[in-house]
């Protein structure tokens, strides 16, 4: 019996080893794809083959999490435009767990922001108050039976596992010195004043708004930290990346969807008037949020034609 285990045990290492080594072949070779179809438009790619290999299990995240979506998709088997508010969600928490490897690997918390942390588990919080009670704001698609809110549930815990990382093992506050508490003050307010009655729910349509308006507030403790340090560790910067792609997903959606948002103001004559305002709200908050970022991108992809470290970018 123990040989047979000692057998079955290197049966399975050796399994594991060629899977491995079979992914970066292959993940090899499709970037040398890429680079030559780059090349067919007069684009050169400053990254060699070393680099990829270097990188070979952040580019395996991205795999693992593409194969991710595309199994819930074939198990939800619809995919309509609001499926794109479930697709944003599960990038934005996939770069949360990019941030939780980063912490994990490296020990510390140095260059990510708590503030950022707690204003976007302030967020979640109030969405989840709207999304897992009511159906105003959910997707239309069978993603809206809990994907879309367990998506936001998981991303919740990631950053509750982060923050209490934070506690022990958290940098100067000289580096996280935004303050936030403006923001989150000004969200509440106009989360409050101005919402959309989805859910014909007055609180849970206040939560919906306002959990908008604190994403716009959360990332800007984390872009005041990196600007001010002029760098960021390498994935530091790729969630930053992802939830700039996660709000430009989402902000489209709306830019097609918000006049549902209407609500009933009086009745003229024989016909209804409609006040858009609260769909001109979000589509506001989410404008807000892809600005509050765009800076940030525009000096990380022109930070990306350059040589860089290999856990620390340069901006």
């Amino acid at each position: 019996r123990l040989k047979l285990a000692t057998v079955f045990c290197c049966l399975r290492s050796g399994s594991t080893v060629m899977i491995d080594r079979l992914l970066e072949d292959s993940t090899v070779k499709l970037w040398i794809c890429g680079r030559d179809f780059a090349a067919l438009f007069g684009v050169e790619l400053c990254y060699t083959e070393k680099d990829v290999r270097v990188h070979m299990k952040d580019i395996m995240a991205y795999k693992l999490f593409a194969v991710a979506v595309l199994a819930i998709w074939l198990f939800v088997q619809e995919f309509s435009l609001s499926s794109f508010i479930t697709l944003a969600s599960a990038i934005q928490g996939f770069a949360f767990l990019l941030l939780a490897r980063q912490a994990g690997e490296e020990g510390s918390m140095r260059g990510i922001s708590r503030k950022m942390l707690f204003t976007y588990g302030l967020a979640l919080c109030f969405r989840l108050w709207s999304t897992l009670f009511y159906l105003g704001y959910l997707p239309v698609d069978y993603s809206g039976y809990f994907v879309y809110q367990g998506t936001d549930v998981l991303t919740l815990l990631v950053i509750v596992n982060l923050m209490f990382r934070a506690l022990h093992r958290y940098p100067s506050a000289d580096e996280d010195s935004f303050w936030v508490s403006v923001p989150i003050a000004v969200a509440l307010v106009l989360g409050w004043l101005v919402h959309p009655n989805l859910d014909n729910v007055e609180h849970a349509d206040a939560a919906w708004m306002t959990s908008l308006w604190l994403e716009a507030a959360a990332f800007c403790p984390q872009i005041w930290m990196v600007s001010r340090a002029g760098r960021c560790r390498s994935l530091t910067a790729h969630f930053v990346a992802l939830s700039f792609a996660s709000r430009c997903i989402v902000a489209l959606f709306w830019l097609e969807a918000y006049p549902q948002l209407k609500i009933m103001s009086h009745v003229y004559g024989e016909g209804l008037v409609y006040d858009f305002t609260p769909g001109y709200a979000v589509l506001a908050a989410y404008l807000l949020q892809v600005l509050v970022i765009a800076d940030f991108m525009f000096a990380y992809l022109r930070s990306t034609r350059r040589p860089q470290m290999d856990s620390v970018m340069e901006l």
